[in-house]
């Protein structure tokens, strides 16, 4: 049986002030660090976790070096797991992102704003077809794998296993900073979950 348990990262400085983090090197705020540290103890004690595979970026590593430092296990890393490449608007503020560039919204513009690359960055259909591609092999080890990602990573894997295009996938699901959600042999077992905060 495989159990894949995917973790949302703690909360950063850049959560906290709505900018669009992308793959910057941001790192966790004192709230995130406080959150890793929970979700850390809550996972050494519920599981007998035999892997930890994160996004290689900041605020991902950061969470599952805490989770691998109370589990036991070292941290292996995966590209493939990160966050979205916003190019050129990485940094900016989310609150009025759509108002000034409106053919990204998703909700407007559909499939035309998920196949659209802004400079240096890269399209929404790319980011999911690496983060399906990591849970495919995720999915095939027979143990009991945590893995530190991102808000729109884990929006896409659960789409996929909803059966949900990539707009709804991105724009009708969430995660919560440090929540668990839990895929046994491929399958949802539990989504979200932040009960142990």
């Amino acid at each position: 049986m495989s159990t894949t348990l995917f973790v949302r990262h703690g909360t950063t400085t850049w959560n906290e002030t709505d900018r669009i983090q992308g793959w910057a090197p941001v790192g966790l705020s004192e709230t995130g660090r406080a959150e890793a540290a929970t979700v850390a103890t809550h996972l050494s004690a519920a599981r007998d976790v035999d892997a930890v595979v994160s996004s290689d970026l900041a605020r991902t590593v950061e969470t599952a070096e805490r989770i691998a430092n109370a589990t036991g296990v070292p941290v292996e890393t995966d590209q493939r797991l990160r966050e979205r490449d916003f190019g050129v608007y990485q940094g900016l503020s989310s609150a009025t992102f759509f108002e000034r560039f409106p053919k990204l919204d998703l909700l407007e513009n559909g499939t035309d704003a998920a196949a659209y690359s802004p400079e240096s960055g890269e399209s929404w259909l790319t980011v999911r077809d690496r983060v399906h591609a990591a849970f495919d092999d995720l999915s095939d080890r027979p143990e009991t794998t945590v893995v530190v990602t991102h808000v729109n990573p884990i929006r896409l894997v659960v789409g996929e296993c909803r059966g949900l295009d990539v707009v709804s996938s991105l724009t009708e699901l969430s995660a919560a900073n440090c929540s668990v959600t839990e895929f046994t042999d491929g399958e949802i077992r539990r989504e979200n979950d932040t009960e142990f905060l």
